[in-house]
Parts: structure tokens; C-alpha cells; sequence
């Protein structure tokens, strides 16, 4: 400010050029204010709790510090009970009572996505809680909610869900929906004992300690009344969407409707399921209508309270004053009717020797109260308009506008009333030509203190008025560092500057985003504070100041920012999650977005907020698997070199021959191939006839289809074909062939279309008969397949559904079909990724028998696919899955769930042998041996030692006859890398029998997997077993 101009009225003298003082009053009585309601104060209701009462003497501020959430709305909401909500938010349990009062557990859960389940009190009571961390999951308990944390175990994986069962926890794991058991109270291992077995498992809801209903893979929801003994199926068809417990019951839920089974076995179906699927039970409480003080009323008292001791805070709004527990945020007296302003919004500050409280309507009045102990208000002041009050730290306050509501003022002229202990007031008066930068402070003895910040080239002015005399001085600000100097010259000095101590002022300058106090003292010399940067903002109130900074690295400061304490704040939960809509800071502490900061300084409690102990990783010692044994001897190739052809045949025309255009539009040629199958010639051609074939030669399964007729003649009166599969089990050769069929199409182009020789975009694959001389065979463009029943001998028989359409199937389980008589069981993908659906085709008629529902939590992580079997003797159908491994185990068990023909219903599982054998080498299977015939690998790979050659073997198969408990092998299947390669000077192996292996060995069938050449080997079972080493188990 350039000049100001003292002002002369007949109740003021001059002040030279600077100033005019108004006395009026001065020494004598405050404005009246209206008296509060009758029974205010003490007459008002009080809390009986002892806490309620004040200590003696002025508390200037509240140390040490506590933190809470500030909790807005129902984020971070676990349950609502016997009152009070649990809460889980930012990582820290909370208790939030309906008076508003909170509880906070000491320690902090991890940075993460944090569970909590209620464990029933078979388990032990208490909770578990469960957090995703670096890729793995963490397990903690506790006795109650806020009780300490006991850690459980650390896994490897991240588990989607946990489940308590009647005597231990499920686990299931995200990334394949697989469900793993461990101890409640060590957190190791267990079977999934007493669960039925199933390939994969949905929804679990135990409901007691006897009850539970489980949605199973293909045989769907089962139930259990005797703690998992026995399992019997619900009988419900529909896809289960989530099984929660309502009113102690499993519900399982479904479409349309809900499926409610009581303790007596009833199941009784109601037609409309919860909106949200969440228990009817278990709906949000809306708590009781929030008082004067809102939902929290510990936000209340940090943001607008002062406090009387050093755990409570006073704090008055909406007519009511109340004193605040700081230590949960409880109510513990309340005078309801301590002020007559009940839309008024109250702030406390520092009035006299005690505190009091500017209380200001919008665009209403403006009073000034000042506290009565226990729990009273006496007005001091009052305004009929809106005024700006501020303190000064030591008890006077400076009000902006004269002390009068009556008074006026000359144009150019700026008032302010000083308000001092006893109800004194003072008047100054200002006019210059830049009014609005003066800063007014009322010194502790008496005098005033007018502040002019730097303006334009001055370095500011300080001014000092004491009765009739005023003095000035210009300010002297630091040199060094020059940036400190160029922030006080140029930032914006804050309303707000107190009188620190006696003769020193205090305030806060803010540089476009750098903030720093200040100390002057009244010889005009200026002492700046450290400079703090904070982005987001920093929350300054007299000398109190808090900047949250970046990255939770917030800071405080108790003596105007002439030092920073820094801090951490714990990471939230979500940053952008909408928080209260004001911040504030004063003696009591901070209340900023998300979080409220009580008391100032080190934390109440030295480990206060310390991050939980990390539970142990989980570590499970495997038992050593043992690989069955082999002793493999050569006895031959049996894939003999292709004939020499007889005659003079032109198979196919010297120049190519152009058939059709592409799928993409681009016109194609047919190249001629017409090559032997595994050294099999093909087809014999006539010399005016022409032929196309396609195949999968690559494929475990490899098969070639063939199509010839005269070229240019109706293919359907005068064309062939026939498809060819190998039966890589078969010792004497495994060339299955169809006998020539009419063709399907009309010429020579829509055969070559159909075949996939001149399209893109065509597979062929094949699903092997166990028999090994029967195959389906389909031809697939994207997902839609027409499929081919092809039997050794016999024509093509090519299947269609009952409208006669045959490109309308999906391609078939690798494993998924089977031939019993002249019918074809074949299993495919359903309508959607979680179901499957099992054909039935008689004579090439294919009907749906039944769509199973399948448990899985995306279309990325289905299930194994399963397998379809059937008995060696008769023609019983049954659906193959393995089992998950016991713990300590590599390997688990196959499992047979038989299916019935007609209807597709489902029966019990039955187990059958484990899937590695359990290192045992099987026998032969005898003629007429039963059993359900499996073509597998075992979960170990057999360990096989050539005996007098060489050779790299892999994707080693048997061929079994399983029953519980039984196994016998038909045959042996395997790959090979290049060639066997015998030492020189070795006898030749003679020619293979039809029936190689009879006497005493197990016949080994081995192929090469570039030429196709086969191999046959006489294998015994004399050879040790080996055992693996030890090893974690996979997936924890």
C-alpha cells in the first residue's frame, strides 16, 4: 500500500497520515447480543460420563496424534451388526457405531484388494482376512475385528475366493479355478476331503456344521446332510448362478428364480431371487437419523472444535454444543439447545484467557460466543451481517467492519473492530489507495500491529499503534536464498497473521504453489521458514499447517512453517474415490480428503499403523512319485516302403487344374498331391479320371480323406472317396481305412471346396474310437464342423442332425467319442464356454441327449475337457476326469461318472486307479477282460530304456482297461525324434507278429514323427522304477 490517509470524525483524532483510531467504546461494553434459549447451557441435557468433564486451563493443541479414515457413505461397509458397521478401508479395520463413534485396529493390512470372512465357530470364530500381493495371496486371522493379526500363510497364487467348510478352508485360485484346503489354525495343507469328487467345483456355501450344497462339475449342485458322508444330487438342471445362505438355508440361485433347501432335505423354489444376489438377511442397515454433528462427529470437532482437555474437544452446531471423545469420536454431553442460530455454522477460536466460537449464518448474522465450562455458551457479540473475524492468536480477535451495525463509513474507508478479553473493542479505520493488503494483529499488551506485505518495488511496511501514538518501520526481508526472497516478494501474504509469542508475528505466504511461514519480529525484521512444495495443496490455520503432498509423504507444522515434521500416510484404497467436501486444520487436528488426522505430532502409540507381519510362505514337501518301468526291445518296422506301381496310370493332368475360387475371393489353383497315407498308396486312378485329397498328417491322430471321379462327369453317380485315420496303439501297422462311398459332391470343385484343398480356413481332426478301428472325423471351418462316422471296411457314414443338416456341429472333444454297436456318443463345446453338450447318432441321425453346465469363472480358464468312455464288454457310456492330487501327491485319481444313453443322467463317481499307476506296471489285458477302456497318458511319464538301440521317445500313451481298483493294458503308444539307430554289427529284428507282445511283453507301438515310419517294441516290466525328486507343490 502506497499511502494511507487518517480519517476525522468527532469521535477520533489524527494519526498522521497513515491512520485514524476510532475509541469509541473503548474500554467499555460490546454490542448487545441476543441471549441464548431459556435452559441453555447448564440447564441444557448432559452426558453423565465422567470424560465430560473439562480440564483447568487453555489446552493450546492436541498431542500426540491418531488417524482414521474418513469414512463417507457405505465404501469400505463389510457388515452391518448389533448396532455398528465393520469396516475395511484404506487397510484398516474399523468398528463405526451408530452414535458416530469409531474404533480403529492398530495395524495396517497391505496395499491391495483385502477380503474378510467371518469364520464360524467350528473353525475357531474370529475372522480371516485376505489380501493380493506381488502375485501371490496373504492370510492373516484375528480373534475379533480389531484384534491383532495372527499371520496364517503367504501362497503363491492369487485366490479369487475363500470358503470356510466344516473343518477347514477352501481356497480357490484365479487363474484356473481350481480349489485348494488348508488347516484354519496352520494354515498347511488338507485334502478336499469330505467334498464330493468332481473335475472342478462352483459355488460352496456351508451353512452349518452338517449342511452344505456344493455345484459340482457335470452332475451340478449336490447336497450333504451328515458333514460330507454322503452326497446326493438337488436335482436342478439350470446353470447356478451363486449358492448364499439365507435364513440358514442354501439357496441356490438361477435364473428366474431361487432353489431353498432346508435342514430336512426339502427343496422349494420361489420365482423371484434377490436383485443382487446378496442374502435376503443380510440388507444394509440405514442406522439412526445423523444430530447436529452429522454421522461423525469427530470430523466435526477437528474441523470447527476447540479442545478443553487431552482427549476431548468442544464443538457447537446447529444450536447444539457438545464435547467430543478424540479418542473414538463418541458424543459424550451435548447441550441441545446452547445457542438460539440453529442453521448457523460455528468455528472455534481463542477468545480472552479461554476460547470461544464465531458462529455465522449465510448471508445472516455473525456472533461471537465465548465457552462457559462444563457446557455453555455466553454471547459476546453479534453482527445482523456476514463479517470476517480473525484471530490473533493470544485471545483478541480482529472483526472487519466497524464495532457497530449502525456506524457508517466514508467511501474509501476500510473499519476493523478489535475485540479483546472483558468484551473491549477498539476501532480503527483505514483509507488509502490500495486497500484490502493490510494485515491486522492485536497485540497481546494492548497495542496494534498493522501489517503491509510487499507491493510493487516496496519491501512493505510494519506499523505499531499504542493509544494516540503510532511508529513504522519498513521490512526487512532475508537475502539469502534469493529464491526465499523472490517467493516473499512475490507470493500472496495470507489473512490469518497472529501474534506468535509476545512482540512476534506469524503467518503464511503462498508462492503459486510453494508455501512458507514467516516470523516478524516489530522491528520490521523478517525470518522465512523451510519452503514446501505440495501440488495438491497444503491446508494451513494459524500455526498450524498440513501438506499432504505426493505419494502419501505428507507434513506438519505446529509453529507457522518455520519447520516441517514429515510423516506417512497409509496408501488408500482408491485415490479418486469422492471424499468430504471440506478440509480444515486447527489445535485439534486435521481433516483433509480421506483422511482424519486427530492431534498433532509422533502417534499415540509407537507402532501405531505399522504394516502387519508377512505370514510364512507356504512350502509343501512333495512325496516322490514313482515312474513305472520299461524294458523296451525292437522287434521291427512294420510300415513297409511304398509298392511299386503296376502299369501305366495318369492319375492326375500334367497341367494343374484351376477348380474354384478361394474363400477370400482370390482364385485358386488345385496342385496336385494324391500322396500315400503313412507309405499307404492312394486310390488308384484311371486315366480320365482326377482326384483331390486332404488331411492331417501332423496331428497325434493323423487321417487323409480321398476324392476321385472322372473329370467333368456327375461326382455323385461316378465319384469316390474314403477317409483313412491311424490307430497309433496298433503294433501290426494302425492304417484303418473306409471302403470306397459315393461321393458327396457333385464334381471335382465342390469336392476340392469340401476337402479344404482349395479354401482357407478348413481343419480336419479326429476323435479315436478306444477300439482303435472306429474314428470321427471332422471337417471344421471356425467353430462349425460336419463331422464323418468312419468304421475300418466299412462306407463313410456322414452325420446329421434331425432336420438333415450336416455343418451344424461343434468339433468334438479330443478324447470325446465313442462307438457302441452302429451308435456314436460324442461330447462337444455347448451353446456357451460353460457348458458341454453330449450327441447321441444313430445310423448317422444325431440327437442332443443333454447339456451339462460346467463351473468356471471365464470362457479363459474352463475346465479339463472331459473325456467320453465306454466298457470294453457291452455298452456302457461314462464320462472320464481326473481328480486334484492329495497333498504331498504328483499325481491324482481318475474318476468314472457314468452316464445313462437314453437320458444323459449322471450317476455317483466312481474312483478307479490313481492317473500315475502308483508305479506299478500293469498286466496285459486278457481276451474277454472288462473294463472301461481309456486311452491316456499318466501324470508321470513312464520311464522307458531301448535295449539294443537308440532313440528319443516322447507323448508316451497306454491303452487301459480300468476298473476301481484294477488296471490291465491293451497297448503303448509313442513319438519319435528322428530315428531308431541300432549299434552296427546288430542282428536285424525279424518281422512282427500280428499280435506282437503275446508272450509275456507289453507291445510298444512307436511312430516317427516326420516320415510316419512305425516301430514296434516288446516291452517288460523287469526295469526298476525310478522315483522324482521332491518338489513344492504347483500352484500355492
Amino acid at each position: 500500500m502506497k499511502s494511507l490517509r487518517g480519517v476525522r470524525s468527532s469521535q477520533a483524532f489524527s494519526c498522521g497520515l497513515l491512520m485514524s483510531l476510532l475509541a469509541s467504546a473503548c474500554g467499555g461494553s460490546s454490542p448487545a447480543a441476543s441471549a441464548p434459549d431459556k435452559g441453555a447451557g447448564a440447564g441444557s441435557k448432559i452426558g453423565a460420563n465422567a470424560a465430560g468433564k473439562p480440564e483447568k486451563g487453555l489446552v493450546a493443541m492436541i498431542t500426540p496424534s491418531r488417524l482414521f479414515p474418513d469414512l463417507v457413505g457405505e465404501r469400505g461397509v463389510v457388515a452391518y451388526e448389533n448396532g455398528h458397521k465393520r469396516v475395511l478401508i484404506d487397510r484398516m479395520r474399523i468398528i463405526a457405531h451408530e452414535d458416530g463413534s469409531l474404533e480403529r485396529a492398530a495395524e495396517l493390512l497391505p496395499v491391495g484388494a483385502v477380503t474378510s470372512i467371518a469364520l464360524p465357530t467350528r473353525l475357531g470364530g474370529g475372522f480371516l482376512f485376505h489380501a493380493q500381493t506381488g502375485g501371490g495371496t496373504q492370510l492373516w486371522r484375528a480373534s475379533t475385528w480389531l484384534g491383532k493379526l495372527q499371520p496364517l500363510v503367504t501362497l503363491s497364487a492369487v485366490a479369487s475366493e475363500i470358503v470356510p467348510g466344516f473343518d477347514r478352508l477352501y481356497v480357490r485360485f484365479a487363474a484356473n479355478n481350481r480349489l485348494a484346503a488348508l488347516d484354519p489354525a496352520s494354515g498347511e495343507a488338507m485334502s478336499l476331503a469330505p467334498l464330493p469328487p468332481a473335475a472342478a467345483y462352483g459355488s460352496l456355501q456351508f451353512a452349518d456344521g452338517w449342511r452344505a450344497v456344493i455345484d459340482t462339475d457335470l452332475r451340478g449342485p449336490l447336497a450333504t446332510f451328515d458333514a460330507g458322508s454322503t452326497w446326493r444330487p438337488v436335482g436342478i438342471r439350470e446353470r447356478v448362478t451363486a449358492i448364499p445362505a439365507i435364513g440358514g438355508d442354501p439357496t441356490i440361485l438361477v435364473q428366474g428364480g431361487q432353489y431353498r433347501i432346508d435342514a430336512r432335505g426339502g427343496v422349494t423354489f420361489r420365482a423371484e431371487a434377490p436383485r443382487s444376489g446378496e442374502p435376503e438377511d443380510s440388507e444394509l442397515s440405514p442406522g439412526r437419523p445423523p444430530g447436529p454433528f452429522g454421522r461423525r462427529p469427530l470430523r466435526a470437532a477437528v474441523e470447527d472444535g476447540w479442545p478443553d482437555g487431552s482427549n476431548t474437544a468442544v464443538v457447537a452446531r446447529g444450536g447444539a454444543l457438545a464435547r467430543v471423545s478424540l479418542t473414538d469420536g463418541a458424543v459424550l454431553a451435548m447441550a441441545e439447545q446452547a445457542f438460539p442460530e440453529r442453521q448457523a455454522s460455528c468455528h472455534a477460536v481463542r477468545l480472552g484467557p479461554g476460547f470461544g466460537f464465531v458462529c455465522g449464518e449465510r448471508e445472516g448474522a455473525t456472533s461471537i460466543y465465548a465457552f462457559e465450562p462444563p457446557l455453555a455458551m455466553r454471547p459476546v457479540m453479534r453482527f445482523k451481517r456476514p463479517r470476517f473475524v480473525a484471530s490473533s492468536g493470544n485471545g483478541a480477535l480482529v472483526i472487519r467492519g466497524t464495532c457497530s451495525d449502525e456506524a457508517t463509513l466514508l467511501e474509501g474507508t476500510r473499519a476493523y473492530c478489535v475485540l479483546r478479553d472483558g468484551g473491549k473493542t477498539r476501532e480503527l479505520r483505514v483509507k488509502g489507495e490500495q486497500l484490502g493488503f493490510e494485515r491486522i494483529v492485536a497485540l497481546s499488551d494492548g497495542r496494534e500491529v498493522v501489517l503491509v506485505p510487499p507491493r510493487a518495488g516496496s519491501s512493505g511496511q510494519l506499523t505499531i499503534l499504542q493509544g494516540t501514538s503510532m511508529s513504522s518501520v519498513a521490512l526487512r526481508l532475508p537475502a539469502e536464498p534469493r529464491s526465499v526472497a523472490k517467493e516473499l516478494k512475490n507470493g500472496m501474504w495470507l489473512e490469518g497473521f497472529e501474534e506468535r509469542e509476545p512482540g512476534v508475528l506469524s503467518g503464511w505466504v503462498e508462492a503459486g504453489g510453494p508455501i512458507l511461514g514467516l516470523r516478524i519480529s516489530l522491528d520490521g525484521n523478517v525470518k522465512a521458514g523451510d519452503v514446501r512444495h505440495d501440488p495438491a495443496g497444503a491446508v494451513l490455520s494459524g500455526r498450524f499447517g498440513l501438506s499432504v503432498g505426493e505419494g502419501g509423504r505428507a507434513a506438519e507444522s505446529t509453529d507457522g512453517g518455520m519447520t516441517w515434521n514429515v510423516f506417512d500416510l497409509p496408501e488408500r484404497d482408491e485415490d479418486d474415490e469422492p471424499g468430504s467436501k471440506t478440509r480444515a486444520c486447527g489445535p485439534v487436528g486435521c481433516a483433509i480428503k480421506g483422511w482424519i488426522r486427530v492431534g498433532w505430532g509422533k502417534p499415540a502409540v509407537a507402532d501405531d499403523l505399522e504394516p502387519a507381519s508377512s505370514p510364512p510362505a507356504f512350502y509343501l514337501p512333495m512325496r516322490a512319485s514313482t515312474a513305472i518301468g520299461l524294458e523296451c526291445e525292437a522287434t521291427g518296422s512294420v510300415t513297409p516302403p511304398p509298392p511299386p506301381v503296376k502299369g501305366k496310370i495318369e492319375p492326375i493332368p500334367s497341367r494343374p487344374t484351376i477348380l474354384s475360387y478361394g474363400s477370400f475371393g482370390r482364385r485358386r489353383e488345385l496342385t496336385p498331391q494324391w500322396i500315400p497315407f503313412r507309405n499307404m498308396p492312394p486310390p488308384a486312378l484311371q486315366t480320365d479320371e482326377v482326384g483331390v485329397d486332404q488331411g492331417a498328417q501332423y496331428e497325434l491322430i493323423t487321417m487323409r480323406a480321398y476324392a476321385w471321379g472322372k473329370k467333368g462327369a456327375d461326382w455323385t453317380r461316378a465319384g469316390r472317396w474314403l477317409i483313412r485315420f491311424d490307430d497309433r496303439f496298433d503294433p501290426g501297422g494302425g492304417v484303418r481305412s473306409s471302403s470306397p462311398s459315393v461321393s458327396l459332391w457333385s464334381d471335382e470343385a465342390m469336392a476340392a471346396d469340401a476337402l479344404g484343398a482349395t479354401s482357407y480356413g478348413l481343419s480336419w481332426n479326429v476323435a479315436l474310437d478306444p477300439s482303435g478301428r472306429a474314428a470321427l472325423v471332422s471337417a471344421c471351418r471356425s467353430s462349425i464342423c460336419s463331422l464323418y462316422g468312419v468304421s475300418d471296411g466299412q462306407p463313410v457314414l456322414p452325420l446329421r442332425d434331425a432336420a438333415g443338416r450336416t455343418n451344424v456341429f461343434q468339433r468334438p472333444f479330443s478324447g470325446g467319442a465313442v462307438r457302441t454297436g452302429e451308435t456314436w456318443f460324442f461330447i462337444t463345446q455347448g451353446p456357451s464356454y460353460d457348458t458341454v453338450t453330449l450327441w447321441r447318432s444313430d445310423l448317422g441321425v444325431s440327437r442332443q441327449v443333454e447339456t451339462f453346465y460346467r463351473p468356471t469363472q471365464a470362457r479363459y480358464t474352463p475346465p479339463e475337457p472331459p473325456r467320453l468312455v465306454r466298457r470294453a464288454l457291452g455298452g456302457s457310456l461314462g464320462i472320464l476326469f481326473g481328480s486334484s492330487p492329495e497333498p504331498g501327491d504328483r499325481a491324482g485319481n481318475f474318476y468314472v461318472v457314468p452316464v445313462d444313453p437314453e437320458s444323459g443322467e449322471v450317476s455317483e463317481a466312481i474312483q478307479l486307479t490313481r492317473r500315475d499307476l502308483g508305479g506299478q506296471v500293469p498286466e496285459r489285458c486278457a481276451p474277454g477282460q472288462d473294463g472301461w477302456v481309456v486311452d491316456a497318458a499318466l501324470d508321470v511319464t513312464p520311464a522307458i530304456e531301448l535295449v539294443g538301440g537308440y532313440a528319443s521317445l516322447d507323448s508316451v500313451e497306454l491303452r487301459m482297461r480300468i476298473d476301481p481298483g484294477l488296471a490291465c493294458v491293451e497297448a503303448m503308444a509313442a513319438r519319435m525324434d528322428g530315428t531308431f539307430s541300432k549299434p552296427s554289427g546288430a542282428p536285424p529284428a525279424g518281422p512282427p507278429s500280428a499280435r506282437e507282445g503275446d508272450a509275456g511283453g507289453l507291445p510298444l507301438a512307436v511312430t516317427e514323427r516326420s516320415s510316419g515310419r512305425r516301430w514296434v517294441f516288446r516291452c517288460s516290466k523287469e526295469g526298476a522304477s525310478t522315483a522324482e525328486p521332491e518338489a513344492r507343490q504347483p500352484g500355492f
